[in-house]
């Protein structure tokens, strides 16, 4: 036995483990090229072991045409074959290394792509909404019975004639805005009131009836609706009744806010046209505000879409509701956009007409 072979054997095989073992936990970037390394230093040790103890053992080979043979032929025909297999494992890593680094300039490139379009997108919900001016109107039939529609209204609320039913948006204690403040409220009450031939109004009409259905009560609960006549809206937009929602609360300091769950001043309303005390009527179509989103400052994607899924909902599962149309009023281009992608996303409505 040959004690310095020996030595030999085991040091490349400790040198591999340690090679392959340091390989593994540090995750190195040249990982073929080093495994290749680690294994054929391990693999040298059971040849060299096997000269040790068996000198006469012979290994002939040729490598460029050179031959040689023993332990020295065995170890230059594993370090030349270690090599070459080496070199094509660092070719290797190069190419994986340039693919990385490739795909990581993309997704960088990716990146501030979508960076560029989430500013653009914020900037555009962002932009100041513009008011529109015509009145026009976008009808969707439920697909399942086109004959009840939702329906968008564009424009100002005084242009509107085509609903036996307009809602107010009120708050709990059930107190109209004054004539001249900027909301429905305010229009509902000057134009329901009877006014002398220069404008001025003689007798609130419509404030005076709601004041009387509140009785002694200084506040309802949130989605409570109260029913009073139209007034001179009657005469001048054919209109049969109001509806007062409470539909956002107020605070000290900090003003009005929509109530939780105004989805059901959608349901409460459509529930209460349908009503025995309303039926003989024949109330026929309804005219909502996007309650809750003016002057309550709420979020109008997630309030329309609540009004409208729950008055989706209503037309699709009462069956006997004498409700054939259901407006919203949109005032502006962003309330438009927002309402029409809601009512366009819900998959249960068709565009009948715009």
């Amino acid at each position: 036995m040959n004690p310095y072979i020996l030595i030999m054997a085991v040091l490349s095989l400790v040198i591999g483990l340690a090679l392959y073992i340091w390989l593994v936990r540090s995750n190195a970037s040249y990982f073929y090229a080093t495994n290749v390394v680690s294994w054929l230093l391990m693999a040298m040790f059971p040849v060299l072991l096997i000269f040790s103890f068996f000198p006469n053992s012979s290994f002939a080979g040729t490598i460029k045409g050179v031959s040689m043979g023993g332990a020295i032929g065995a170890f230059i025909f594993i370090w030349w074959y270690g090599t070459k297999a080496a070199n094509q494992a660092v070719e290797v890593d190069r190419r994986i290394e340039k693919i990385r680094t490739d795909l990581s300039s993309e997704l960088e490139a990716r990146e501030e792509e979508l960076g560029k379009l989430r500013e653009l997108l914020e900037k555009d919900q962002k932009r100041p909404p513009s008011v529109l001016r015509e009145t026009k109107t976008y009808e969707y039939g439920l697909k399942e019975n086109p004959m009840r529609r939702i329906a968008l209204i564009t424009g100002d609320i005084r242009k509107v004639k085509v609903a036996d039913i307009w809602v107010n948006s009120e708050n709990t204690n059930m107190q109209m805005s004054r004539f001249y403040e900027r909301s429905v409220s305010a229009i509902i009450r000057y134009l329901g009131a009877k006014k002398d031939n220069v404008g001025n109004v003689v007798e609130d009409v419509i404030a005076n009836e709601l004041a009387e259905a509140m009785g002694n009560n200084l506040i309802v609960q949130p989605a409570t609706v109260l029913v009073t006549g139209a007034g001179e809206l009657e005469r001048t937009h054919n209109v049969k009744k109001i509806f007062h929602v409470a539909s956002v609360h107020g605070e000290v300091g900090v003003g009005y806010r929509p109530v939780h769950n105004i989805e059901y001043c959608i349901t409460n309303a459509l529930k209460k046209a349908d009503s025995e005390e309303l039926k003989d009527l024949g109330l026929k179509s309804i005219l909502f505000p996007l309650m809750g989103a003016g002057a309550a400052k709420g979020n109008l994607k997630e309030i329309a879409e609540k009004l409208i899924h729950a008055a989706i909902s209503y037309m699709e599962t009462t069956e006997d509701s004498t409700i054939e149309n259901v407006y919203f009023l949109t005032w502006t281009d962003v309330e438009l956009d927002t309402c029409k992608t809601i009512l366009e996303e819900s998959g249960k409505l068709k565009a009948l007409k715009s």
